[in-house]
């Protein structure tokens, strides 16, 4: 064998040593749990429906609210386990902004930009209405190319795709075109400028906010909200993408009005309770953010965040939530005063999981 060939048998062999090295020390995918807590028959729901919607699985959480009390089940997790649950922070938003209203500190007919400073743009006028219930006419996220290419970054890394100060988030809204106003178009821009113009409305800021006029009003002791990476807890939990790579947690800085909420089933069952119940530590009438609102024309169902399923689907309302590591679901039977909570950790949808449970619990 000469030199060159030996050489280059020696590189070939040397390369695949690497790559076998990087495969054996790649942390592989999760599957899901097989560790019951809670009602045993609740669990055979989670883990039968798992299989509905495709992708990595890891701890599941759930519970089931009905006339009779709440019932609980986990597969590896139980009802005082930590999720993220992603966009059903928004619903907390859509009740700061009911609360607002209540307490006269804002109406549903201002424009954004009387509380945040949005220069002349049209953003500055589109109404705080129409941004909980995504009718503003704004894009989804930032559409600038920087905060594209940190949206398709972070997306590679698995880390959170909304480092921005609130200079920035209003900068992004400013900058942003306002396609069909009045129409449905789902937007955690809008929603996050609704949050900090409450906040900026109520003297103070949104997770403060949020602590004193729901967490603690409603006792979510194991609720929380981080909106930097330094404020989380040591040790806070984190998930898996989709495919089973791990996820880093999502805190959403300004934008954490839209996303950015922890919590556990047990906590999100009173949350349900309140808003089945009409507690009045909601502080205003729930049918106030649940009932829809405005033209229904070809889109939507929707409220003041919540969605409403045309009646031919159900009678569910519901929001659901996904980060970069999870995965949430919350639905209301309202006529029947039933609800579900799902909660993963991997980015896997919960959504048909969910709804199945709330089928079955008829």
């Amino acid at each position: 064998m000469n030199r060159p060939t030996r050489t280059r048998l020696i590189a070939a062999g040397a390369a695949l040593a690497v790559i076998a090295a990087g495969v054996l020390a790649a942390p592989r995918p999760p599957t899901l749990s097989t560790t019951v807590t809670g009602d045993t028959g609740l669990a055979r729901s989670l883990a039968d429906g798992a299989a509905i919607e495709p992708g990595a699985r890891d701890t599941l959480a759930t519970a089931v609210i009905d006339p009779g009390g709440v019932t609980y089940a986990g597969l590896g997790a139980d009802e005082t386990t930590e999720f993220e649950i992603g966009s059903i922070t928004k619903t907390f938003t859509a009740l700061l902004l009911a609360q607002a209203v209540d307490r006269g500190e804002v109406t549903l007919s201002d424009p954004v930009g009387d509380y945040l400073d949005l220069g002349d743009s049209d953003a500055a006028g589109v109404t705080l209405a129409d941004l909980s219930s995504h009718r503003s006419g704004l894009p989804r996220i930032a559409v600038t190319v920087p905060a594209l290419t940190t949206s398709l970054w972070s997306s590679y890394r698995g880390s959170d795709p909304y480092p921005y100060d609130i200079g920035a988030l209003l900068e992004h809204a400013s900058a942003s075109p306002l396609t069909d106003p009045g129409t449905v178009a789902y937007s955690n821009l809008g929603v996050a400028l609704l949050g900090q113009a409450l906040a900026a409305a109520a003297g103070t800021d949104y997770p403060n906010l949020l602590q004193t006029r729901i967490f603690d009003a409603l006792g979510m002791a194991d609720t929380s909200i981080a909106v930097t990476a330094d404020a989380l807890p040591t040790g806070a939990r984190t998930g898996y993408t989709t495919a089973g790579r791990p996820a880093g947690a999502w805190t959403m800085s300004a934008y954490a009005p839209a996303g950015a909420i922890r919590s556990t089933v047990a906590d999100m069952a009173l949350y349900g309770q309140a808003l089945l119940s009409a507690d009045p530590a909601l502080g205003v009438d729930p049918a106030t953010v649940l009932d829809p609102q405005g033209p229904t024309g070809a889109g939507p169902l929707i409220g003041l965040a919540w969605f409403t399923q045309a009646p031919e689907d159900g009678t569910a309302t519901w929001h659901n939530g996904g980060t970069g590591g999870f995965a949430s679901m919350m639905a209301l039977d309202r006529a029947a005063n039933r609800a579900v909570i799902v909660l993963g950790n991997t980015a896997t949808s919960v959504d048909a999981l969910a709804m199945s449970i709330l089928e079955e619990n008829k």
